[in-house]
């Protein structure tokens, strides 16, 4: 299924960027031999010029695609590629660990990236997210839409927390609850909201008369990723 969506994909992105198209290349879970059960497809589209008329003509086809499975994706200029890893290090460096080339050549192959900005990336993410926490709760309107809040979050929260094992120099596993684990093992903590917002997101149920305490316990445990991302020392200049 995802091998015949991703042909017809890359068919569509050759038709609409032409001989500008330089890479197509996907990367994260389905980069793998074992994706995530419903997880999104990723993919990284870098391109010579990005012109307005493909811009225009890819925005056609991507409501398509993202109903697929296929997230819209970062599209980068070969220049603004080269001059982003840096900014984007957590990004980058999962990219560099799962990945298949599409079309083209293996962009990601060839940049050099650093961890010089990692900590700066993983504590305003993290923080960034606790903020956002709290504002859509103030927009909930009742138990099921906190649940909901929970599990539409957990995935990336845990995404931006698997920096902190990058930042300890240990091997960082790229499944959600491993990443977690391994959270726990190596920090010694307990992360129990955020594993049963996880086991949600993978259709377990979460009582709604629990929800608004299960949330709190949430909130309270990214705010601990906060304060670990504040435990490493800034880079330099910082």
């Amino acid at each position: 299924m995802v091998a015949g969506l991703l042909d017809e994909f890359r068919a569509d992105v050759e038709k609409v960027f032409g001989e500008e198209l330089v890479s197509l290349t996907l990367y994260g879970s389905h980069a793998s031999e074992d994706p995530d059960a419903g997880s999104e497809v990723s993919v990284l589209i870098v391109v010579r010029a990005l012109r307005r008329e493909a811009l225009s003509a890819y925005r056609a086809i991507a409501h398509r695609y993202a109903r697929r499975g296929i997230s819209t994706p970062p599209i980068f200029t070969e220049s603004f590629l080269k001059e982003s890893s840096d900014v984007f290090p957590l990004e980058f460096l999962g990219m560099a660990e799962r990945r298949r080339v599409l079309f083209g050549k293996d962009v990601v192959g060839d940049l050099g990236i650093t961890t010089e900005n990692l900590r700066h990336q993983v504590e305003f993410e993290l923080k960034g997210k606790l903020l956002s926490l709290r504002r859509m709760y103030m927009g909930t309107s009742g138990n099921k839409e906190i649940v909901g809040l929970m599990k539409d979050t957990a995935g990336s929260i845990v995404s931006v927390a698997r920096g902190l094992l990058l930042l300890a120099d240990q091997g960082a596993p790229h499944g959600k609850a491993e990443i977690v684990g391994g959270i726990e093992k190596r920090f010694g903590l307990s992360l129990p909201a955020l594993r049963e917002a996880l086991a949600a997101r993978r259709g377990e149920k979460i009582p709604q008369d629990r929800a608004e305490d299960l949330f709190f316990g949430y909130m309270d445990e990214v705010e601990r990723l906060c304060s670990l991302a504040d435990t490493f020392p800034a880079e330099p200049g910082k």
